[in-house]
């Protein structure tokens, strides 16, 4: 009989304080919003079915938080990795896309229309963000699966192009909503897309969170 093929959620937190008002995050730590919490406590609920056998957790607190819940959900503790870590905006954090404009206008131009050139100072690049998500991704495919990674939107963002394929230039072109979930599959030697799921909060489902735009 065929074993079943190694198996990746990755999942983006639940809604965090500056996600609500429109800040960048980066590695900067805004806590969840009361709607994030649900998000969380939903997605414990729906991995209650899903057999997953390790947890892999970044060690910001808007990913922490959302862990926790489905680590108690599931009476399993989690690794924390901190190439799971957002990407960080080095001095935009914190900071709206209008008061960015003010101070940064042709980088956040640049950031629209070829984020793949963009380098934050004191921060990454995707380029960044590539490499550790490649190296943590080939290390927990060492371990026993289905594996669940709890993450943030350029990691997420960044898997997904890898998996279908595409160039870290259409990074814009893939919208990833809080509380959401990517199942990934193993082939070969590569991760392919398999489903995908708006979990969240009730009010924010959606059939297909991850559309390319």
């Amino acid at each position: 009989m065929e074993s079943s093929p190694w198996k990746l959620f990755l999942v983006r937190h639940g809604e965090a304080e500056w996600n609500q008002t429109g800040r960048y995050q980066g590695g900067s730590d805004p806590p969840l919003t009361a709607r994030g919490e649900a998000q969380a406590q939903a997605l414990a609920n729906w991995f209650a079915g899903c057999g997953v056998a390790t947890i892999f957790t970044s060690p910001l607190v808007r990913a922490r938080c959302t862990s926790r819940a489905v680590e108690k959900r599931l009476g399993m503790v989690a690794i924390v990795d901190d190439r799971l870590s957002e990407l960080a905006y080095g001095p935009w954090e914190g900071l709206t896309q209008a008061e960015v404009k003010q101070r940064w206008p042709e980088m956040l131009r640049l950031w629209k229309v070829a984020p793949d050139r963009v380098h934050f100072p004191g921060g990454e690049c995707l380029g960044d963000v590539r490499r550790r998500i490649r190296s943590l991704l080939e290390d927990a495919s060492a371990y026993p699966g289905p594996v669940l990674a709890v993450t943030h939107q350029a990691v997420v963002r960044i898997a997904l192009l890898e998996a279908q394929g595409e160039p870290l230039s259409a990074f814009r072109h893939v919208a990833v909503e809080t509380g959401s979930v990517a199942t990934l599959l193993r082939q070969g030697k590569r991760l392919v897309l398999d489903s995908l799921h708006g979990i969240g909060h009730p009010d924010l489902l959606c059939a297909n969170p991850f559309a390319f735009k």
